[in-house]
């Protein structure tokens, strides 16, 4: 998934940190190539500058001694970044509510379980304000009220990452669940995400 999809049925947003998958790849690939070209200017100064050889001296390492290093420092570090983005959930929000779907299951918070949707002030964070019986087994206080973090909307600096997230957000809201939305920022409190048990 790569783009929203706002139907009829419901909005589906992808993963954000899956979103900028590609970046990431690109970032790691250049930063190989950035390896390879300093080892070549390494073997030139030493070789060729230092030592005095010719500039045969430098295909003596080979095509596995240039790229060897750069390939396993790729791999070490795209490695963790693919679990990272594969653990991120996408969000849904139809007539049964608002949903985190990731590949081993939907975790679901149903509209009757809900007071309010609000984002934080960056609009960065969707957070649900929840009934006094919502989720019984799992406390969610934060600073005062019962607010669950329940998606993340990406880094808050990088808003062009996400133009128009929140105004979808709020549109399926709207759509499903009239009333539901408040423009009241949410608050965390002094104490920060701390108990907050659906985070992102």
């Amino acid at each position: 998934m790569t783009t929203p999809s706002n139907t009829a049925e419901g909005l589906l947003l992808p993963a954000e940190r899956a979103r900028r998958g590609g970046f990431y790849l690109v970032l790691v690939l250049a930063a190989m190539l950035c390896l390879v070209l300093f080892e070549g200017l390494v073997l030139f100064v030493v070789g060729v500058l230092i030592k005095g050889e010719d500039m045969g001296f430098m295909g003596e390492a080979g095509v596995a001694g240039y790229v060897g290093l750069p390939v396993l420092g790729g791999l070490v570090t795209l490695l963790p970044l693919i679990a990272l983005v594969s653990r991120c959930p996408a969000l849904r929000i139809d007539s049964t509510g608002i949903s985190k779907v990731r590949r081993g299951g939907t975790e679901t918070v149903r509209w009757a379980d809900i007071d309010e949707v609000r984002f934080n002030s960056r609009q960065s964070l969707l957070l649900l304000v929840l009934k006094e019986a919502a989720l019984p087994n799992r406390p969610i206080a934060v600073g005062g009220a019962r607010v669950a973090i329940f998606y993340s909307l990406g880094n808050s600096l990088w808003r062009r990452r996400r133009p128009n997230h929140p105004a979808l957000i709020v549109d399926a809201v709207e759509r499903f669940a009239p009333g539901k939305y408040t423009t009241l920022p949410g608050s965390l409190g002094a104490g920060g995400t701390k108990g907050a048990g659906a985070s992102a």
